[in-house]
């Protein structure tokens, strides 16, 4: 038997797969409002669960921030969080700090599972992917994230120009991380609104309709003799300066 924690891993997997869930714990001394809409998905589902203490949450979910829901599901796939483009732009808890990252060609998923875990570390919305040419959130993206998996939503698209698009009409600007003439240097760059940050694969970056789709490009600044960055460390990168400047402004 394997486990999710987490209230919004457990909730992407009640909309989406709501039969791979056996029984939900949930800590005993939480009565919050997203506790009690979580209940009432539950009921309206018929699926089980028990109100539990925290001692006996934290047995069965050792070491894990679990935010007082732990589930219980039949199978390992069920570990992944899911979640539609079209929800997460209907999620009301998205504010105007909000950040979004989005993958372009990265198939490796040692690289996507670090990435997760590096977005999870800054608070990072949602991972979006596209349906072809990218990894696929698997067992090796989710051990690779160290558990990351559970708390950051990983979207996937058909059309990742579109999928920008759609997000500039909800009021996200949009920055690819290429070397390009027109790019500006990222500490000269104030990401101080709702962010997208795009980020391709190191031998090929962002693709050219997606770079067109970019508000700005931005180039990480190097000094050494080595001019590239493992695309995990990239993300690494220019999130922590995101979340300086959200801070500082």
């Amino acid at each position: 038997m394997n486990f999710i924690f987490g209230l919004h891993s457990v909730e992407a997997l009640l909309k989406n797969n709501p039969e791979q869930i056996e029984l939900v714990y949930i800590d005993s001394h939480r009565q919050d409002k997203r506790v009690i809409q979580l209940v009432e998905l539950l009921d309206q589902a018929s699926i089980k669960y028990e109100y539990i203490s925290k001692n006996i949450l934290d047995k069965k979910a050792p070491g894990v921030n679990h935010q007082g829901i732990v589930a219980m599901v039949a199978n390992k796939s069920s570990l992944l969080p899911q979640l539609t483009f079209k929800d997460f732009l209907k999620d009301k808890s998205v504010n105007e700090s909000s950040i979004v990252i989005v993958l372009d060609g990265i198939t490796d998923p040692h690289n996507l599972g670090a990435i997760i875990r590096t977005c999870d570390c800054f608070g990072v919305d949602a991972v979006i992917v596209p349906k072809d040419n990218s990894a696929s959130v698997n067992a090796t993206v989710a051990k690779t994230s160290a558990g990351a998996v559970n708390y950051v939503p990983v979207i996937v698209v058909n059309n990742l120009a579109r999928t920008l698009e759609e997000l500039k009409e909800h009021n996200y600007w949009i920055a690819g991380t290429t070397l390009a003439e027109n790019s500006v240097e990222l500490f000269d760059f104030t990401p101080d609104k709702k962010i997208v940050w795009v980020m391709g694969s190191e031998d090929k970056g962002i693709r050219r309709l997606v770079a067109e789709n970019c508000d700005y490009l931005v180039s990480i600044p190097m000094e050494g003799n080595t001019q590239s960055l493992n695309v995990s460390v990239a993300a690494g990168v220019v999130l922590s300066y995101t979340k300086y400047i959200k801070k500082k402004n």
